[in-house]
């Protein structure tokens, strides 16, 4: 007669680190929503509604910044290929811009040339 043994065997589940941190236990937490009044849920989505906008319009002044800061490189670039002496087109072809671009910079070098 043989004999069988029977174990029970669980398979141990490893999570990763950083599922123990405070911080992580504290945000589930919070978003649990079946612990959430209606009221606090609606409270929340209007927390997260206006913290999805204002990600937007930072975003959008850095993309703004990034554009001015673009837009004064451009400039001095076609400042200095103009004081080398570059024709219009050679200052736009190596500015990366339109000769109108470049000769509006070359009427505002004219009227302050600072």
């Amino acid at each position: 007669m043989k004999t069988i043994h029977t174990h029970t065997f669980t398979n141990p589940i490893q999570f990763p680190k950083f599922w123990d941190e405070d911080w992580l236990k504290v945000a589930i937490d919070e978003l649990d929503s079946r612990k959430m009044t209606p009221d606090e849920k609606a409270s929340l989505e209007i927390l997260i509604a206006r913290n999805a906008e204002s990600v937007k319009a930072e975003s959008r002044k850095i993309k703004e910044a990034e554009d001015r800061k673009e837009k004064a490189v451009k400039i001095e670039t076609v400042k200095n290929g103009l004081s080398m002496g570059l024709t219009i087109e050679q200052c736009a072809k190596l500015s990366n811009v339109s000769e109108d671009f470049v000769l509006s910079v070359q009427r505002q070098v004219s009227a302050n040339p600072n």
